[in-house]
């Protein structure tokens, strides 16, 4: 299967420049955080594809936009026996010098874009979901989650350190934890993404709302 690398749009006052973000959060958070430096960047759209929990609320060849992004495998143990950073007391980053705080949650700059919606959160992981009870335990331990990606907390960790707004548009290609990738619609989730991202472009962003 060929592996579809989502893409960074960052914008200053006089242009954006769209580039390969990198597989994974790790190399997502380090290459976003490179090219925010670069650019001097102003904003930021992570796109690209994701797997939904419910194809019924995001169905596959849809694009949304997410009012926060959270991360899972972050903390101690695994499946079952995972327990999350926040549920620990720990923070992800808190270095009391003026940076920000980061739990295991991070809201977006998505709240009011008229005429294109807010799905809800996006749960980033290490790894897609293997099965249909894996993703069966992601949403148990995430019940808000609607959609799973690999890419987008570290790029909105990036961006948070370096207080840049950013947007995350995905692409619904299959349904987390389907394995059979001839059932994977890339190219149509691909496009809607992109078609959404264009839109968010030339408009105003504002803040979240709890």
């Amino acid at each position: 299967m060929k592996i579809v690398q989502p893409l960074v749009a960052v914008a200053n006052e006089h242009h954006f420049a769209l580039q390969i973000c990198g597989f994974g959060p790790i190399a997502a958070a380090a290459r976003t955080a490179g090219l925010i430096a670069r650019y001097q960047s102003k904003r930021v759209i992570l796109l690209g594809i994701a797997g939904a929990y419910n194809i019924s609320q995001t169905p596959i060849g849809s694009a949304h936009r997410f009012s926060e992004v959270a991360c899972d495998g972050i903390g101690v143990g695994s499946g079952i026996d995972h327990q999350s950073a926040s549920k620990m007391g720990w923070h992800q980053f808190n270095v009391g010098d003026a940076q920000p705080e980061i739990d295991d949650s991070i809201e977006l700059d998505s709240w009011l874009v008229r005429g294109l919606p807010n799905t809800g959160k996006l749960l980033t992981v290490c790894s897609a979901s293997a099965n249909e009870a894996e993703a069966l335990r992601r949403t148990k331990m995430h019940p808000n989650a609607v959609a799973e990606d690999m890419e987008g907390f570290g790029v909105a960790m990036s961006c948070a350190l370096a207080r840049v707004p950013l947007q995350i548009v995905r692409g619904i290609s299959n349904r987390a934890g389907d394995r059979k990738h001839g059932d994977w619609r890339i190219e149509e989730a691909l496009r809607v993404a992109a078609e959404m991202a264009m839109q968010l472009i030339p408009r105003t962003w504002m803040p979240s709302q709890s």
